[in-house]
């Protein structure tokens, strides 16, 4: 199964994005219950895999911190293929990411050694369906979107399913920041 470690967000920003992806011009936008942020893409995983870092993140102690989404970018350059919004430097936000690269090592997963680049994608962008140009003019004009700031106080291990009209994207589990979380969840 494909998995990977995220932060889901609030449906106020999800709103916020939401009418923002609608003044852009393309038409393979994403549903707003697939917005999140990725943080460590896993890739495929087994049972044992899944055990170890469950166990690791049923541990996890991070303070909670606030998150912003500002402004929108393109990924793929003269070949967009990705139009997002960019989530603001967060020091936070980047220790959490090194930390569970981490924990996802020791649990036998081979991460990705990509560049962490935070974003919330809002379309994938097939060739012949957006006028490049445009496309980035409107960039380029929402400039300066930005949304409400966010509490994140607990991530999320999805499972995505890849169908002929995009992921799917399933929670497997959520792992509060703190133990004081974590026994709210466990006892209602």
């Amino acid at each position: 199964m494909r998995v990977f470690l995220a932060l889901d967000l609030p449906m106020a920003i999800r709103s916020q994005l939401v009418l923002q992806q609608f003044l852009m011009p393309v038409k393979r936008k994403l549903p707003p219950e697939n917005f999140h942020i990725t943080l460590v893409f896993l890739g495929e995983a087994d049972r044992f895999q899944l055990e170890e870092l469950d166990g690791a993140l049923m541990r996890l102690e991070v303070a909670p911190f606030d998150l912003r989404i500002e402004g929108l970018g393109l990924f793929g350059g003269a070949k967009a293929h990705n139009l997002h919004a960019r989530v603001a430097p967060s020091p936070e936000l980047t220790a959490l990411h090194e930390k569970l690269l981490r924990l996802a090592r020791a649990s036998g997963f081979a991460p990705e050694a990509r560049r962490f680049a935070p974003h919330v994608t809002l379309a994938y962008l097939k060739p012949g369906t957006f006028h490049q140009p445009e496309l980035e003019a409107a960039v380029a004009r929402d400039a300066g979107f930005r949304t409400d700031s966010f509490e994140v106080s607990d991530l999320v291990l999805y499972r995505s399913h890849l169908r002929s009209d995009g992921a799917q994207y399933d929670v497997l589990e959520r792992y509060p920041f703190s133990a004081a979380g974590r026994a709210l969840k466990q006892y209602p």
